[in-house]
């Protein structure tokens, strides 16, 4: 209905997690809070942006599909070289 002509939207569950800490290692955070959330996801390749919207707490976050697409592909890759062994 609206936005680019090659987008893409879809409805989701998905889990929203609060740490607790600081720094870049696990040891120095903590999840302290979990709960299932209704997601909302857009992507379009013409915008070169994937959106994750989470409804319940009307906050967002867009990366670039170039990005995710790459990430996506290398834990498939992984994925499947683990379930083969």
């Amino acid at each position: 209905k609206e936005g680019p002509i090659d987008g893409v939207s879809a409805e989701t569950v998905g889990v929203y997690t609060k740490f607790r800490g600081k720094g870049l290692f696990q040891a120095e955070k903590r999840i302290i809070k979990q709960e299932t959330t209704d997601v909302g996801i857009k992507a379009a390749v013409s915008t070169g942006v994937v959106s994750i919207y989470d409804r319940k707490r009307d906050y967002g976050i867009a990366v670039p599909i170039t990005e995710l697409a790459a990430i996506l592909n290398e834990a498939l890759r992984v994925g499947m070289t683990k379930k083969g062994e």
